[in-house]
């Protein structure tokens, strides 16, 4: 067996530790002396796992930190989770070194991944949460925190890059990420400070506001020095997002600019653009602010609202970049 589940009184604690990127025990050195075969002991939410020091045969079970991480820096994958959309691996991460069979989105398929041979399985934890037993019989499996339970995006990509062993190079991607992010705030800083912005997304059932928050695109917004409007603020501080029906597209006049984008994830396509069509067609949103001076901006959904990485938060600044002149 490649895991041995951890006691219950234990859990909470190892899954801050694997939020936190301390998952190798002691300083993560090989278990044996032929690197090929060697091994180090990550303790993860669902319990303690010997993986590869370097392995050779990985799948990642979600397409945000676990396959753009796994991408970024070359780690060889045999399969992956992807989006559904026509860019099933987004374009903003770095060509993959070899081809990998692309699995889906959502979905956990234990007698097809026990094919592709895998000899490290990684996924975030509600992907893994009913099927870790099974999985885990297949392969060493390692279960990581992401925003869904409130750890920040970096932290996930360290725990991440932790567990594939290029965790040394995830940091020096990250502070050249911040870097750039912080150059970008003191370059325009008087102009952001003067400009209140809100994010909003258009699902398949309604418009939300994507509050100022854990959620991967708030906090891109933060490092970049972006102000958010009085209604980005979260109803509660756990809260990533606030909804709104046609009838309170009013409280949007806050903002001074409005940056949007529509589905994310499985959630695109034509009842997408129906919700959309919705609150876009009414008086409500015609007699905004931002929307009557011509600050509204479309961004893409797979870098601000599915990017999980460097590579996306980068991708995201490049959208800042490109339309921060005309805040003004």
């Amino acid at each position: 067996m490649h895991h041995r589940p951890a006691p219950i009184g234990r859990r909470v604690f190892l899954a801050g530790a694997a939020a936190l990127g301390l998952g190798a025990c002691g300083p993560g050195e090989p278990a044996s002396g032929d690197r090929g075969g060697a091994t180090k002991l990550v303790r993860h939410p669902y319990g303690e796992t010997r993986v590869p020091v370097s392995p050779q045969r990985v799948i990642t079970l979600d397409p945000g930190q676990a396959l753009q991480v796994a991408v970024e820096h070359g780690v060889p994958l045999v399969a992956s989770a992807t989006l559904e959309t026509d860019q099933p691996v987004p374009a903003y991460l770095p060509p993959p070194k070899q081809p990998f069979e692309h699995l889906g989105f959502g979905q956990v398929d234990v007698e097809r991944l026990a094919g592709l041979g895998p000899d490290l399985i990684i996924g975030h934890t509600s992907i893994l949460r009913d099927k870790y037993p099974a999985v885990s019989g297949l392969a060493a499996t390692v279960a990581y925190a992401n925003t869904a339970n409130k750890v920040e995006w970096h932290e996930a990509s360290l725990t991440v890059a932790d567990i594939l062993g290029v965790r040394q190079a995830q940091q020096q991607k990250l502070d050249a990420y911040r870097a750039r992010a912080g150059e970008f705030r003191t370059r325009h800083e008087r102009l952001l400070g003067g400009r209140k912005t809100v994010l909003l997304r258009f699902t398949t059932e309604e418009l939300r506001i994507i509050t100022d928050s854990v959620i991967f695109p708030s906090r891109i917004l933060s490092d970049a020095g972006v102000t958010r409007s009085p209604s980005s603020a979260p109803a509660k501080p756990t809260d990533t997002y606030t909804s709104l029906s046609p009838e309170q597209v009013g409280r949007l006049a806050d903002a001074d600019v409005i940056i949007h984008f529509s589905g994310g994830g499985a959630s695109e396509g034509g009842q997408v653009s129906a919700t959309f069509t919705k609150y876009t067609s009414g008086d409500l949103w015609r007699r905004l602010p931002a929307v009557q001076n011509g600050k509204v901006f479309e961004v893409s959904r797979i870098s601000w609202w599915d990017g999980g990485s460097t590579s996306a938060a980068n991708a995201v600044l490049d959208d800042l970049d490109r339309i921060v002149g005309r805040f003004a």
